[in-house]
């Protein structure tokens, strides 16, 4: 009886550590799975991570390599924007007057009338030069020299050769070759083997000569040319329009030599700007047609 005992005994205790050994062997191998998943899935999230963490480094790298100076770039457009969107106000001011400027500009230039390179009182055919100015002050001839209160006296050969002191050598005729090189010239007076023209302030004295004579010859009953009363209407109708054009404005103030004295003007003492006269007399002599100097 013992025996039996004894065995059945053993067969228990020997099931017994079978099916723990089973069972250890099970967990020991559901461990090693579950160890082997979680060494799998943290070796997949490390690599995750370290994926993502290496990306993110690349990232830092090209901003690190790129970033300041698209940063800057943008900083500076920024500026600049901002400094032109200050200072608008300012350009469009400044183009406001530059376009005031310009309108008036050209209403100025559309009313002002073109100047022209005309000399007053001078040639237009560019024959002739220009002439020195100067002031000139009006003075009386109470001697007479041109204008004798004794009328009589004007045919004296004093007072003629003052008349012809007036004059150039040559009377103002002046000889003129090349005429092709000017323009608006007049028919040439008739002249053998030259082309000649006189000039407008010779012809001028000319025709103040011939008014005094005349006024003295019939003044004192000493004899005057035939053609006197012709010459006369053509010398008053000239005279006439070379004192209109020349259109002397010069300001004159009260008379002092008139017999009266009416409180007029007699144009004493008041200035005037005139050409210089011997500048004049030497340039006409130097185109001389010819020698003559008498005024008559």
């Amino acid at each position: 009886m013992p025996d039996g005992r004894s065995a059945f005994k053993h067969q228990h205790e020997t099931l017994i550590r079978t099916t723990m050994d089973m069972s250890e062997a099970k967990y020991e191998n559901v461990g090693v799975r579950e160890h082997e998943l979680d060494d799998r899935s943290s070796t997949e999230v490390e690599e995750s991570l370290l994926g993502a963490e290496d990306k993110a480094c690349r990232s830092c790298l090209a901003l690190e390599y790129h970033g300041p100076t698209a940063a800057a770039r943008t900083r500076r457009k920024n500026r600049w924007l901002a400094m032109l969107s200050s200072s608008r106000w300012f350009v469009d001011t400044i183009l406001l007057f530059v376009i005031l400027g310009l309108l008036v500009r050209q209403q100025t230039q559309t009313q002002t009338p073109p100047v022209n390179t005309w000399d007053f009182g001078g040639d237009l055919t560019g024959v002739s030069g220009k002439f020195s100015q100067q002031i000139t002050t009006f003075v009386p001839d109470p001697e007479g020299k041109y204008a004798p209160n004794d009328t009589s006296k004007f045919f004296t050969e004093e007072v003629l050769n003052n008349w012809n002191d007036l004059m150039p050598t040559g009377m103002g005729f002046q000889w003129v070759n090349d005429t092709h090189k000017y323009h608006d010239l007049p028919t040439p007076i008739m002249w053998p083997d030259k082309t000649v023209f006189t000039t407008s302030i010779t012809h001028q004295l000319h025709c103040l000569f011939a008014v005094v004579q005349t006024y003295s010859g019939i003044t004192s009953g000493h004899t005057i040319p035939d053609d006197h009363h012709w010459h006369m209407i053509h010398c008053f109708a000239y005279l006439r329009q070379t004192i209109m054009c020349n259109a002397d404005m010069a300001i004159e103030g009260l008379e002092t030599t008139f017999p009266d004295h009416n409180g007029g003007s007699d144009g004493w003492d008041s200035k005037h700007v005139c050409r210089d006269y011997n500048q004049v007399k030497t340039y006409l002599e130097s185109v001389r047609a010819y020698d003559d100097k008498l005024i008559y």
